[in-house]
């Protein structure tokens, strides 16, 4: 059973907890008293008999270290219809957001990028302005079944621009006669800040009419474990880079 305690109130509710204790003095912290001043329940029972400057000192802790190494922000991003009081974010906004605001770099990877280049227009743009550096991690169709999927559609309906030249690499399966499995994820990471991380892929439908689903995780230490995920996937030769 997952142990309770004080460290599960929000950041405010912690500061009025604190606020309540400091009042108290030193007298033992009581089951009334935290009722009275809003709390109560298993979150706030480890407290009761402990002396209240006691309960203070481990108030301000856990909101010192929330300080010193903030919780991740996450954003609800959705395509498609949704309910009028919905609390999301448009994909294509989220993305143009992400794009507008590089400073240094940025990696996409996604499975599908179907005349694309309307998506890719504000980082291309950004790019210009700030040399980006960009990495493409792509899928590409082994058998050639699919046009859609090849290097020369991808640089001619995704990123048409030759003033930028993208790294651009594939899952090194798709060069097996018998490849299995195939690169399917989609994300976006911005400068190691932060991650964008969805069921849409890199097309018009999926970006307004398919119902998608998707997070905006704005943390540091993920964005940056994200990025060396698909850099070593790379660095192994588990993604190989297009040489064209």
């Amino acid at each position: 059973m997952k142990a309770r305690g004080v460290w599960e109130l929000s950041t405010p509710r912690l500061e009025d907890l604190r606020i309540a204790l400091q009042r108290a003095g030193e007298a033992p912290c009581g089951e009334t008293q935290l009722q009275d001043a809003g709390f109560d329940g298993p979150v706030v029972a480890m407290l009761i008999g402990m002396p209240a400057h006691h309960a203070v000192t481990l108030v301000a802790a856990i909101l010192a270290e929330r300080t010193a190494h903030p919780r991740p922000h996450l954003d609800l991003v959705w395509s498609g219809p949704e309910a009028a009081q919905a609390q999301s974010r448009d994909t294509s906004q989220v993305l143009r957001e992400l794009f507008d605001t590089a400073e240094r770099h940025v990696i996409i990877a996604g499975f599908a990028f179907w005349g694309a280049s309307t998506i890719f227009e504000t980082l291309h743009r950004r790019a210009i302005t700030k040399r980006l550096g960009i990495e493409f991690f792509i899928h590409l169709d082994p058998t050639g079944k699919n046009p859609q999927m090849t290097p020369a559609n991808f640089f001619q309906y995704t990123w048409p621009w030759s003033d930028v030249v993208p790294d651009v690499y594939y899952d090194a399966r798709a060069d097996g006669d018998d490849a299995q499995g195939s690169m399917h994820a989609k994300c976006v990471v911005v400068d190691e800040s932060a991650t964008f991380i969805t069921s849409a892929n890199f097309t018009a439908a999926a970006h307004t009419t398919n119902i998608e689903v998707g997070v905006l995780v704005t943390d540091r230490e993920f964005a940056t474990r994200v990025g060396a995920q698909w850099r070593n996937l790379a660095a192994r030769g588990l993604f190989l880079k297009f040489m064209g």
